[in-house]
């Protein structure tokens, strides 16, 4: 769950994240990319490391795609790891945290483990 940026009032950010709340990454991605043009310069690394996980997400758990998301998250894990402890009012640093070891977990998992996630 990506908590709502108490920094920022731009209302494509705040549909993003609710989407990506509701599991609607797929909607979340699309939308954290399009919001890109207009957010401020100081939440674009922010947006576009969510962008991503979004997009892992709905790899993974739409898809089944295993390698993909792992390739997303670290991609994005990198961008997170410059923006700690905090950036727009959400705790990066938790962020990192539960991404990474959502990450490793995926890693861990056996390269056919598709079963129940499409």
């Amino acid at each position: 769950m990506v908590p709502m940026p108490s920094a920022t009032d731009n209302p494509d950010l705040a549909r993003a994240i609710d989407a990506f709340n509701r599991g609607a990454y797929f909607d979340a991605a699309e939308i954290f990319e399009q919001s890109l043009a207009a957010i401020d310069a100081d939440l674009k690394g922010l947006v576009a490391a969510l962008n991503r996980v979004a997009a892992a997400m709905h790899l993974r758990f739409e898809r089944g795609g295993r390698q993909g998301a792992i390739n997303l998250l670290s991609q994005a894990l990198l961008r997170l790891d410059d923006l700690k402890p905090e950036r727009g009012g959400i705790d990066v640093e938790r962020l990192f945290a539960e991404i990474n070891a959502f990450t490793e977990e995926l890693r861990a998992a056996p390269r056919d483990e598709r079963d129940g996630l499409k």
